[in-house]
């Protein structure tokens, strides 16, 4: 692990200005742009404190707009744990319907919504046993290459198709009859 020097800077707007302090090393400059705040604030500790520029970790601070910036970054925090939610329950739902209801992964895909693509990355390859919580996925034989996943199926424009018959003979209720005599029959 790299050596890092972590430090904290206070930034405060004074008219077009920014005004950059770091208190636990009495230092104090100015910019007009906070692009460049990071790389003076770096350059001034590394010349205080003797260590490499790329070392030095800063963690910028603006208290008067930390009411105006907090709602955002609590907004972040929530999307965030809401995306991991969402991952969770989708390898809940694909691990359920490919290995438990064996339903094919494009139809998996289907339903939650997502591409073939989507759906195969929350399930182990055939013939591979699954990880139990904590044990690493076996590694894929070296061989051919796999094909790449397919993209997901578009309606593509142009007249439209009429409805397979079914199979069964009891057809559901929500079928489509296939032409004119069978809605008469």
């Amino acid at each position: 692990m790299s050596p890092r020097y972590e430090i904290q800077v206070l930034l405060h707007r004074i008219g077009r200005w920014w005004a950059v302090d770091i208190p636990r090393l009495d230092l104090h400059s100015q910019c007009r742009t906070l692009e460049r705040v990071e790389d003076l604030a770096r350059g001034l500790v590394a010349e205080a404190v003797g260590v490499p520029a790329d070392v030095i970790v800063l963690d910028l601070l603006v208290p008067e707009l930390a009411r105006v910036l907090g709602s955002v970054v609590e907004a972040r925090h929530r999307r965030a744990a809401a995306v991991a939610a969402e991952e969770q329950a989708i390898a809940a739902a694909v691990h359920e319907l490919v290995d438990k209801l064996d339903v094919s992964q494009g139809d998996a895909g289907r339903l939650l919504g997502l591409p073939p693509s989507e759906v195969a990355r929350f399930t182990p390859p055939r013939g591979s046993t699954p990880a139990s919580p904590g044990q690493l996925m076996p590694l894929p034989a070296s061989g051919p290459p796999r094909p790449a996943a397919t993209p997901a199926l578009r309606s593509r424009p142009g007249p439209a198709r009429r409805p397979q018959q079914a199979t069964s003979p009891a057809r559901p209720s929500w079928a489509i009859p296939d032409d004119e005599t069978e809605r008469r029959g």
